[in-house]
């Protein structure tokens, strides 16, 4: 049994997470689709149900020599969720949920980027789902790779009731899980690219 609940509460997590990605690398990169990935997992009746989004645009502005002053905007496009169900897809983007009609977009808007140690970095700065906005900080990770690729990772946990998702019999002890556990993983692009990016991954 699919629930709607797991896939479009992930949803919401993911922007979160794109928007730490700009401060943690030394110039501004373009997303390479194909080796990025943003999932999410949803237990329902303890049983976790597996997602993840397909499309989301991004506007990045980095300061090489000041981490800390960069800063991220990323929009995702409620509409594109998947999971696999199509059912499932058109419930998780009803009212009681992602509410893709009077919130069409998920945002994410960074603030600041600390450095914890090398390659390791947290990021702060506000996330809107649902047209409810809140603060919040996750920790990121950094890895060179061959080519002059630049991989960043992040999981982080994500609250619905932060965010008013899921309602009615969803609420009630035991149904939905809580805490919805968010693993990303990004690839960037070798080099300078354009500040804006969109990504399309199924």
């Amino acid at each position: 049994m699919h629930s709607w609940t797991s896939y479009f509460v992930r949803l919401s997590i993911l922007p979160l997470f794109i928007a730490s990605i700009p401060a943690a690398v030394a110039a501004p990169r373009s997303l390479i689709p194909a080796e990025s990935q943003v999932t999410f997992v949803v237990k329902e009746m303890g049983v976790p149900f597996p997602g993840k989004f397909t499309r989301f645009d991004a506007i990045i502005d980095i300061d090489s020599a000041n981490p800390e002053k960069s800063n991220a905007s990323v929009r995702i496009d409620i509409g594109t969720l998947t999971t696999g169900n199509e059912e499932a897809d058109v419930l998780a983007q009803g009212p009681d949920w992602l509410d893709k009609t009077r919130a069409p977009f998920a945002t994410f808007k960074s603030t600041s980027l600390r450095e914890i140690s090398k390659d390791r970095f947290e990021a702060k700065g506000s996330l809107s789902i649902r047209n409810v906005s809140r603060e919040l900080t996750i920790p990121i990770s950094t890895s060179e790779q061959p080519g002059g690729k630049t991989t960043i990772t992040s999981e982080f946990i994500l609250k619905r009731k932060d965010f008013a998702i899921g309602g009615g019999i969803w609420n009630q002890p035991g149904v939905v899980a809580e805490e919805i556990p968010v693993k990303v993983r990004f690839t960037l692009a070798p080099g300078a690219a354009a500040k804006s990016t969109t990504t399309g991954t199924r």
